[in-house]
């Protein structure tokens, strides 16, 4: 008798999936927490972030970062970060320091007294021209905005001088005008590590009050040009007073 054909067994297919995932790296940590970038368009998103932590006051003057240390804190290679802060030194944001490293130049009050004069004339401007411009639903932005800075232990927050940021260059962006955005921006990058001295006077008064902020938002609600330009003013005065007495 002819023996059946022997049942083929089936054989059980492997795949990746199945197989438990490899355990990541710890990656070098770097001096502030940074979002993973994609792979487009590097340069200009590690220079906007160093951007705005700077601005933010997330960043100290004098503290040393290494290319390496930053390149693995945004999970990238070091070429970009290379050209990002190769474009931060030109602008005298960052000073070049030996090995590779980079910090912010502690300012001097001279030199803080210049650019207070300037950020004055110049943010003053911005509002001004902003007045004009605003809308009913920009002046709700500005005013929710400010509001969030007010609420109860606001000052002690992370985020507090990021919100101030945020306020001030959603007014100046509605000018219209680029250019002295632009100038006003380069300005902040160079006084923003300074801002947490501000930062840490307001926090001792429970709720803060932004006086000027509330002039200004009663200035633009009358489209009126001058006032906004002087609540700014007094504003950024007050504030570099706060500031010179610890420098």
């Amino acid at each position: 008798m002819t023996k059946p054909p022997a049942k083929k067994t089936a054989r059980a297919s492997l795949s990746l999936d199945a197989l438990p995932a490899a355990r990541p790296k710890r990656a070098e940590s770097g001096p502030f927490e940074v979002p993973k970038l994609q792979r487009n368009t590097l340069n200009d998103e590690v220079y906007d972030q160093l951007k705005q932590a700077i601005m933010a006051g997330r960043l100290e003057p004098g503290v040393r970062m290494t290319i390496r240390s930053l390149a693995a804190a945004f999970g990238i290679s070091l070429m970009p970060v290379r050209e990002a802060l190769r474009r931060l030194v030109a602008e005298q944001v960052l000073e070049m320091l030996p090995n590779r490293s980079v910090a912010l130049p502690v300012i001097t009050r001279e030199r803080f007294r210049e650019i207070t004069q300037i950020r004055i004339s110049l943010e003053s401007l911005a509002a001004e021209e902003a007045a004009g411009r605003v809308t009913d639903a920009d002046i709700e932005t500005l005013d929710r905005l400010n509001a969030a800075m007010e609420k109860p232990n606001a000052a002690q927050s992370p985020g507090y001088l990021e919100s101030n940021r945020e306020f001030h260059f959603y007014l100046y962006r509605k000018s219209g005008l680029t250019i002295l955005v632009s100038l006003i921006e380069s300005l902040w990058l160079q006084i923003g590590p300074l801002l947490t001295i501000q930062q840490a006077a307001i926090a001792r008064t429970p709720t803060p009050p932004q006086v000027h902020h509330h002039v200004l938002l009663r200035a633009l609600k009358k489209r009126d040009a001058k006032a906004a330009g002087r609540a700014i003013g007094a504003d950024i005065d007050d504030a570099a007073k706060i500031i010179a007495k610890a420098l």
